[in-house]
């Protein structure tokens, strides 16, 4: 794939590029990108990674941890495939993490077989359920939960994810308390998530969360998150969770 001049996101360590993807470069994927708790994960997959934003984000993270970890991005559309792998490969890390061209739920079945395990999922999955479609296929598959329903996504989550493994998303907050209902039938329960106002007037928009495998009881650890302050400008808690990223931060 030949590359367009100039990159449609410049950041610290790295670029992007998304004229072949469905779904740009926004605002929840940067949030999931630097909020996703990495710890001392050892296998990390993001799933439906689109430009390989969230991926790069938390390489770039990764690079101040003693082990560093796998990345592998998963992508079904050919053309996010392709844009994502051109990206990786313009960036630092292009031996720690590969793109993967597949649908999750055949893959995962595939991961199984061969006991791979995750220590941490993320996702920022489609969520749109009931409203009409695209006459895009790749807009439909990038947008919509018709391929791939959240208990579909769990499902496969639960497969994959190591005994101590965490599962991070980002969702609007109707879709996402669905998927924290949902998640308790297969013994995975919240242990964190944030709140996120775009402003400090306007109403909850998404929730950044976490779940983890187990049977016992969790204290949730929970907090807000405001993206721009009463003057427009990027709030005091937003710029210290992504300054690592924007350029002008």
């Amino acid at each position: 794939m030949r590359s367009p001049a100039p990159a449609d996101f410049c950041f610290k360590q790295f670029s992007i590029w998304h004229q072949q993807c469905a779904m740009k470069v926004n605002t929840d994927g940067i949030l999931l990108g630097a909020w996703a708790h990495i710890g001392h994960a050892k296998n990390i997959l993001d799933i439906g990674t689109g430009t390989g934003l969230i991926a790069l984000m938390l390489a770039q993270r990764s690079q101040t941890l003693t082990d560093i970890p796998n990345i592998s991005a998963l992508e079904i559309d050919l053309d996010a495939y392709q844009q994502a792998q051109f990206n990786v490969d313009q960036s630092p890390w292009a031996s720690q993490v590969t793109v993967f061209h597949h649908d999750f739920l055949t893959w995962q079945h595939e991961q199984k077989i061969e006991k791979q395990c995750f220590d941490l999922l993320v996702s920022n999955p489609p969520y749109f359920e009931d409203s009409l479609l695209s006459a895009s296929p790749n807009k439909n598959l990038a947008r919509h939960t018709k391929h791939m329903g959240f208990e579909q996504l769990l499902q496969a989550a639960d497969n994959l994810l190591s005994d101590e493994g965490e599962f991070n998303l980002i969702l609007p907050i109707k879709q996402a308390e669905l998927v924290i209902e949902l998640a308790l039938s297969l013994n995975m329960q919240l242990t964190r998530q944030t709140r996120v106002k775009t402003t400090p007037k306007k109403p909850i928009s998404r929730l950044l969360f976490c779940l983890r495998k187990t049977t016992s009881p969790l204290s949730v650890m929970s907090n807000d998150l405001t993206i721009r302050d009463e003057n427009n400008q990027y709030s005091a808690e937003y710029k210290a969770l992504c300054k690592a990223f924007y350029v002008k931060m």
